[in-house]
């Protein structure tokens, strides 16, 4: 049924949740799995601009991201699962929308906060637009029950 996921991750607990569950289920269907960390551009330099700092190097952040990726990737591996990593920037609903068109995933499996009212209003919900906009069902992890794929 499921040959193709596509995992988000921001690297968060609820985020990481969501990868553990996604390798599992990969494991268990003989699916493969690409985990794409996207990094907003915008958000971090709104933060920086409330802040009063600012982004001063993408680069020194990327290569900070890339070690979570790989343990990621090697948590994979370790269960025989085909595995993909990307690393980019943009804007990440657009990203993730992009990217199911172009891969052929089958599922998206990611975190979400769960915030409701005026915090979802202000922070708006990358999974919420996510569920929204894709054709391929989502499937939402909010909170941390599961194990951990190590």
């Amino acid at each position: 049924m499921f040959k193709k996921i596509l995992c988000p991750v921001d690297f968060g607990d609820i985020s990481m949740n969501a990868a553990n569950n996604a390798i599992n289920l990969a494991s268990e269907i003989k699916a493969e799995i690409t985990f794409i960390h996207i990094i907003d551009i915008q958000a971090l330099q709104n933060i920086g601009d409330l802040s009063g700092g600012g982004i001063n190097n993408l680069d020194l952040l990327i290569e900070e991201e890339k070690p979570i990726l790989s343990k990621l990737k090697d948590a994979c591996e370790k269960k025989g699962i085909k595995v993909k990593t990307v690393l980019t920037h943009g804007e990440p609903v657009s990203i993730i929308l992009e990217t199911i068109k172009e891969g052929g995933y089958d599922l998206i499996i990611m975190g979400t906060h769960g915030k409701t009212g005026f915090k979802r209003l202000v922070l708006g919900s990358i999974a919420e637009n996510v569920v929204r906009k894709s054709n391929i069902p989502v499937l939402l992890y909010h909170s941390i029950s599961a194990k951990s794929a190590d």
